[in-house]
C-alpha cells in the first residue's frame, strides 16, 4: 500500500507538472474546501495563533486572516509539489528578484553571506536563485522522516543549483569552503521553534514571548559573514518575488544577540503588513518562558 500511494503521488506530481499555472491552482482551491471545510487541518492552532498574535483585530477579522491563510498555505503545498516534478526553467517562472544587486555588491566586496528566512510568502523558491548570482548557494534543511519525501525535496533542490546541507553538517560544510576560498551563501530559514534543550534566546514576537535558535547568528559572527535578510513576497498566484534587505556587513562586529533582534523584528513588520503569508499552523510558541 505504501508503494502504491508513492507511485500514485509521483504520478498526480508529473501530471501537475505538465499543466498550465491557471489550472494547477485549481487543484489549490479544491485542496483548501478539504483542508479548510472538512478535515481542518490545523484549524484550532491557526485560530489560537492569530488570537494571541493581534489581540486588537475582531473575530470577523481573524476568520478573515485565516481563510486567507488557508487559501495561501494550499497554493504553497500545491507549488511545492509541482517543484518536485517541474522542469527548473518552468519552476524559474513563478519567481522574479527585486533587487538581487545587494548580492552583487557584497560579492565585489569579497563577503560571504548568512541570508536569513522565514516561513513567509514559498520560501522553497530561494533556491531558484543560483543562477542570478556567482555565489555557491548552501540551502540548510532539516532531513524529513519521509525518506521519498526527503529525497525528492534534495533532488529538486539539486537540480535548480542549490546545495542541499542537512542542519548536524553546517558547520563542517561552510569550513570547507571557507578553507577552498569559495564564495558561499548560507540560507537559514530562522524562525522555527527550537527543542526546548536548545532554547538560548527569548524576545517579543507577535506579542508573545518567544524562543529563537541563535546557532545562525553565532555562525555568522565567527565567520564574519554579511547578513542578509531574505523575503520571499507573494505578489499574485503564480508570481512572487524576492527582497534582499543587508542588515549588516559584518557580523563579527555585532554584540550578541543583535542580528537574532534585527532578523525578529523585520520579520515581524513583514507578517504584519500581510499576515496571511506567514505559517500559522505550524506550533510555534509551543514553549513557554519559566
Amino acid at each position: 500500500m505504501k508503494r502504491l500511494g508513492t507511485l500514485l503521488f509521483e504520478a498526480f506530481g508529473k501530471l501537475l507538472g505538465i499543466l498550465p499555472k491557471r489550472v494547477i491552482y485549481i487543484f489549490s482551491d479544491f485542496l483548501y474546501l478539504i483542508g479548510y471545510h472538512i478535515i481542518k487541518y490545523r484549524k484550532k492552532v491557526v485560530f489560537e495563533n492569530l488570537r494571541n498574535a493581534f489581540p486588537e483585530k475582531s473575530e470577523k477579522e481573524i476568520k478573515s486572516i485565516a481563510k486567507r491563510f488557508f487559501h495561501h498555505l494550499s497554493d504553497v503545498m500545491i507549488e511545492n509539489i509541482v517543484s518536485l516534478f517541474m522542469r527548473p526553467a518552468k519552476i524559474k517562472q513563478f519567481v522574479s528578484f527585486r533587487n538581487i544587486e545587494v548580492l552583487t555588491n557584497l560579492y565585489n566586496k569579497n563577503k560571504n553571506i548568512t541570508g536569513l528566512i522565514g516561513h513567509y510568502g514559498n520560501w522553497e523558491f530561494l533556491t531558484t536563485i543560483p543562477p542570478y548570482t556567482n555565489y555557491s548557494v548552501l540551502s540548510v534543511y532539516k532531513p524529513l522522516k519521509n525518506k521519498f519525501f526527503d529525497r525528492k525535496t534534495f533532488e529538486m533542490r539539486e537540480k535548480l543549483d542549490a546545495i542541499p546541507v542537512p542542519m548536524k553538517k553546517v558547520y563542517k560544510v561552510i569550513s570547507g569552503y571557507e578553507k577552498s576560498k569559495q564564495p558561499y551563501i548560507l540560507g537559514m530559514v530562522a524562525d522555527q521553534s527550537p527543542p526546548k534543550r536548545d532554547v538560548n534566546y527569548w524576545t517579543t514576537f507577535m506579542n508573545q514571548e518567544t524562543a529563537f535558535f541563535t546557532g545562525s547568528e553565532k555562525i555568522a559572527r565567527r565567520f564574519n559573514h554579511a547578513i542578509v535578510f531574505t523575503v520571499v513576497h507573494k505578489i499574485k498566484r503564480g508570481h512572487y518575488e524576492v527582497e534582499f534587505t543587508e542588515l549588516f556587513e559584518n557580523a563579527g562586529k555585532t554584540k550578541e544577540n543583535e542580528i537574532t533582534e534585527a532578523y525578529v523584528r523585520n520579520l515581524e513588520n513583514i507578517i504584519r503588513e500581510k499576515p496571511e503569508h506567514w505559517l500559522w499552523s505550524h506550533r510555534r510558541w509551543k514553549h513557554k518562558r519559566n
